[in-house]
């Protein structure tokens, strides 16, 4: 008897039955927790009701999960509990959970059809079976999860484990190549999950595939839907064990793009920083922005994140926030503006070419430019300084990068965007440029951000073109 099932064995036994319906509901609720932090779990007012559940299971940060209605019965007959789960809305993904056990386990040959159900049937010993979140993230715990999200037919603690130890070995078979466990554990999960988590799960499994050196073409499965992964499916994957081989993440990135990346609702783990050293050099975005650096326990200084739409590189003094476009940073604080020889004096520290500068005396802009070539040494420079009096403070720069494009680099808001209405620009060189110009370096954090985008480099002889994503 494990945990979960003694402790509402225990509850049951409380004599005062409202209580006991109380102690019963946080110990389900509890566990359904653990199992996915992300997952918001309501309990009703009810209590063995035949059409009204107990509990609402819901993924707010994963919209296109459906909600699941879980029921609870004291009883553990299985033509009753049959008899409720066709009673009930195919709609909802029903999930019926006996509170004792189930009288045996069902063989293969029991299971409703592929497609044909979208209920679950599950006992206390079961759930208890199911790994806890607070455990290594791992597999098993990645597969526990998609039980909640979309497990079907019945599971007791014995198909339970053996479901959960086919796709374990199906996942370190697909890493390594080998077909007859990877299409054990996609049978698997199309014989115990609906659809759409089946297919996220295959995909993960195709990742995993690929990854490890396999074509696609070769993997044992239906290739609907497994060339590319979804959100979740990229959730499972960076959310699995501490993958650190350079040449997986290199074949995963091309798998991916930075818009799904940021429709995950957030991720600080291990794997995003193995998969951001080779996606910063392939990936591309439009706008950035630096901000004052907030504590966070949960993501340590010099890492990657990805938190409600931004990617975020983190350091011990400041954030560098990425996204698609300047609606999606949020409203920065004014910040006092750089004086030009501060502004060129780190153009020249790392080598970037600026092509025009605006800046403000009191009350009066006053703007510099050329025809695209760095004017960042320019003579002229000096005697528009000496004739302000070194009292002005620059608004804005025209940074060129080593890809040929622009940023426009405002200094007040500390916000670099490409210019051009649906330029894209290399992740690499637009956090660089914008943490290089936009911010005073130590040479200790220049030296971690050579570390991790690279140095800034010289502009090339060729203007750049960004490829199409199949040719990435």
């Amino acid at each position: 008897m494990n945990i979960v099932e003694q402790s509402i064995s225990q509850a049951m036994d409380e004599p005062d039955d409202r209580m006991m319906f109380t102690r019963v509901k946080d110990i389900v609720a509890r566990h359904l927790r653990r199992m996915d932090p992300g997952a918001i779990v309501t309990k009703t007012e009810f209590f063995n009701h035949t059409h009204v559940p107990d509990m609402v299971l819901e993924w707010p940060g994963r919209p296109r999960t459906p909600r699941r209605f879980i029921y609870l019965r004291t009883t553990s007959d299985q033509r009753e509990l049959e008899d409720d789960l066709h009673r009930l809305p195919r709609a909802d993904r029903p999930v019926l959970l006996a509170l004792g056990q189930l009288p045996s386990a069902r063989q293969q040959g029991d299971l409703p059809p592929p497609g044909s159900s979208t209920a679950l049937l599950l006992d206390a010993s079961a759930l208890g079976a199911l790994q806890p979140a607070d455990d290594a993230p791992g597999i098993p715990h990645l597969v526990s999860r998609s039980v909640l999200e979309g497990g079907r037919g019945t599971l007791d603690k014995v198909a339970t484990e053996e479901f959960l130890n086919t796709v374990v070995q199906g996942a370190e078979a697909a890493r390594a190549g080998e077909r007859v466990p990877t299409r054990d554990a996609v049978d698997a999960l199309t014989a115990r999950m609906t659809t759409d988590v089946a297919d996220r799960m295959s995909a993960f499994l195709a990742a995993l595939w690929q990854g490890g050196g396999s074509t696609l073409a070769s993997f044992p499965a239906p290739q609907r839907g497994v060339g590319h992964l979804d959100e979740t499916a990229l959730m499972y994957l960076l959310e699995s064990e501490d993958i650190a081989d350079a040449a997986f993440w290199n074949r995963v990135v091309r798998m991916i793009s930075l818009p799904i990346l940021l429709r995950i609702p957030a991720a600080g783990t291990g794997n995003l920083q193995h998969l951001m050293r080779e996606a910063i050099r392939l990936w591309t975005s439009r706008v950035c922005m630096i901000v004052p650096g907030m504590a966070d326990a949960d993501i340590s200084p010099w890492r990657w994140a990805v938190k409600a739409g931004q990617l975020i590189l983190q350091t011990p003094r400041f954030h560098v926030l990425v996204a698609q476009s300047r609606r999606q940073l949020p409203q920065g604080q004014e910040r006092d503006l750089p004086r030009l020889d501060e502004v060129r004096n780190r153009a020249d520290r790392f080598g970037i070419p600026l092509t025009s500068l605006r800046m403000v005396v009191t009350d009066r802009h006053v703007g510099y430019g050329g025809p695209g070539d760095d004017i960042s040494h320019d003579v002229q420079l000096d005697g528009i300084s000496d004739a302000l009096g070194q009292a002005e403070g620059v608004i804005e720069a025209d940074a060129r990068i080593p890809s040929g494009e622009t940023l426009q680099c405002l200094f007040g808001t500390g916000i670099a965007s490409a210019r051009g209405a649906r330029t894209q620009v290399p992740l690499d060189a637009l956090l660089g440029t914008t943490a290089r110009l936009l911010s005073e370096l130590s040479s200790d954090e220049a030296e971690k951000i050579t570390q991790l985008l690279g140095a800034q480099g010289p502009p090339p002889d060729q203007p750049w073109s960004q490829p199409s994503f199949d040719d990435v």
